[in-house]
């Protein structure tokens, strides 16, 4: 079903209102299309700051978040119950993790107020207005329908979920990444699930014909409620590069957590989640600090190429959800002549540090692979990997992993589309050498399949795309567990005690395409 809506600010009463048509010369239009139970993907479309009047940036962002929290508002209530149970176990957890979020947001504010004139915060600024209009056009759907309102926590807490992967060790001594996975079997022999990992691949072809970039997420099968979205908003502000971005996403979320971008100023922006064993720095969080999903709001709108990305970014670390981020920019690739210094930069984030460096070089000998290990050797060591080799054997080691081996072997057989699909779904685990039986030690990793410890996690999306999809902000998306090579549909009935509201019953869905049409 397709629902269409248009937001208006009214000057004299500085208010918004809402009505159930697409009217082009309203301050905020759009749709959302619920196909969630078909194709695996609801798809919103919104388009801002367009209509006949002139507003404010943070008019448009207020008004463009607005359209989507009451377009998908329903969404956003199932995709809260299914996550809250995966991170928050108990009220202790709640107190300190709404604490530390009602500090974080009191600062950001504070910030913002006090810095009207630093393009950074203005920016900071617009993302906050679309946050505050994201959870009052929610309260507007949920005053229609008689619902009780989401509250101001619910919307912090939905977009905070990749920070609250880091935060909840950083605030506890037990681990929000809980659970059970990824190999660290070792000596004693029990798995531990280590949630938000992902494969990303950045392929080029021998001759520079084309260049395919990949991204599958790892994670709760309880987060598969998934939106893919388009936004073009109309934001004036000499520093902004660019406010149009296609993205795979979630309710509620005004970021992609997976990461997938295609950006507006020809970036493209994966990302996969590193692990830090060190606990000294865990401890290093503080609120006074912006959290990831704020900076990477932040850069995405802000930076015209890799480097003032990394610069922007590394503003005002949180030290959570941390991550490498591979930053494209298309600006750079000239197809059948040349890959431009400065096409890839590799950002890895740990609590006190940024590091990022040029990695175009690498990337001109055919591929760029991410999954879950730092590439640099400073916040490799830091986070305690090194340390983990020796303990746990080489599945840690940056050039030894499952999937580094696969990778390396397999990269070289992507030639189209086709062939990058099939490397972001495979799994094989039964087969592979590299993979040990072990149904995670490879690209699509399927925990539920683990023969001794079973547990709803693993890859459950791949997104693709390539160098002239991007141009037309394109990419073709697939949600929910690999099947490739006979593996099993994944249906919850063997999870029932796993929260799933609102979610499609069994995963055997196709590739789709996405593009926006407004």
């Amino acid at each position: 079903e397709i629902r269409y809506a248009t937001v208006y600010w009214n000057r004299a009463e500085k208010t918004l209102q809402v009505k159930n048509i697409l009217d082009r010369s309203g301050d905020a239009y759009g749709f959302y299309n619920n196909t969630i139970q078909t194709t695996g993907w609801g798809v919103l479309e919104i388009r801002a700051g367009y209509g006949s009047q002139t507003l404010s940036n943070e008019h448009i962002m207020y008004a463009a978040g607005f359209l989507e929290g009451y377009l998908t508002a329903p969404h956003m209530y199932d995709h809260a119950a299914n996550m809250y149970p995966q991170l928050i176990k108990n009220p202790t957890v709640r107190s300190g993790v709404q604490n530390f979020m009602a500090k974080q947001d009191q600062w950001t504010r504070q910030q913002i107020r006090n810095n009207k004139d630093d393009p950074f915060w203005r920016h900071a600024g617009y993302v906050i207005a679309q946050l505050d209009g994201l959870y009052m056009g929610a309260l507007e759907w949920a005053k229609l329908h008689k619902q009780t309102p989401l509250s101001i926590f619910d919307v912090q807490f939905l977009n905070a979920v990749g920070d609250l992967l880091d935060l909840i060790p950083a605030l506890f001594e037990y681990s929000a990444r809980g659970g059970q996975c990824n190999v660290e079997s070792g000596s004693h022999g029990k798995y531990q699930w280590d949630m938000g990992h992902c494969s990303a691949l950045i392929k080029v072809l021998p001759g520079y014909e084309n260049i395919y970039f990949a991204h599958s997420s790892w994670f709760t099968y309880a987060a598969t409620l998934r939106i893919y979205k388009h936004w073009n908003f109309n934001i004036v502000d000499p520093y902004t590069s660019t406010s149009r971005v296609s993205f795979s996403s979630y309710p509620g979320f005004l970021v992609s957590l997976d990461d997938f971008y295609i950006l507006g100023s020809g970036l493209v922006m994966l990302q996969t989640t590193n692990s830090v064993f060190n606990q000294t720095l865990i401890k290093q969080v503080v609120p006074e600090s912006l959290l990831a999903w704020q900076r990477v709001r932040i850069a995405n709108m802000m930076a015209d190429g890799g480097k003032t990305w990394a610069e922007t970014f590394s503003k005002c670390n949180s030290g959570t959800y941390n991550n490498q981020y591979m930053v494209l920019d298309l600006k750079k690739v000239k197809l059948q002549k040349s890959l431009d210094d400065g096409a890839l930069y590799i950002v890895e984030q740990i609590p006190t540090l940024v590091e990022y460096s040029d990695q175009t070089k690498v990337l001109r000998k055919g591929y760029w692979p991410s999954y879950n290990i730092p590439f640099h050797e400073k916040i490799y060591n830091l986070s305690g990997y090194a340390a983990y080799v020796e303990k746990y054997g080489m599945d840690f080691s940056y050039e030894l992993a499952p999937r580094a081996k696969i990778f390396r072997r397999d990269q070289g057989k992507v030639t189209s589309l086709e062939s990058m699909k099939y490397i972001m779904r495979y799994n094989n685990y039964q087969r592979d050498p590299y993979a040990e039986r072990n149904p995670c030690n490879t690209i699509c990793c399927r925990e539920d399949l683990n023969p001794s410890f079973p547990v709803p996690a693993g890859c459950y999306d791949s997104k693709v795309s390539d160098f002239r999809l991007a141009s037309a902000f394109t990419a073709t998306a697939i949600n929910g567990p690999p099947v490739q090579g006979g593996l099993p549909v994944f249906t919850w009935r063997r999870f029932n005690h796993t929260r799933h509201q609102g979610l499609p019953e069994s995963y055997n869905f196709h590739f789709i395409t996405m593009r926006p049409i407004l």
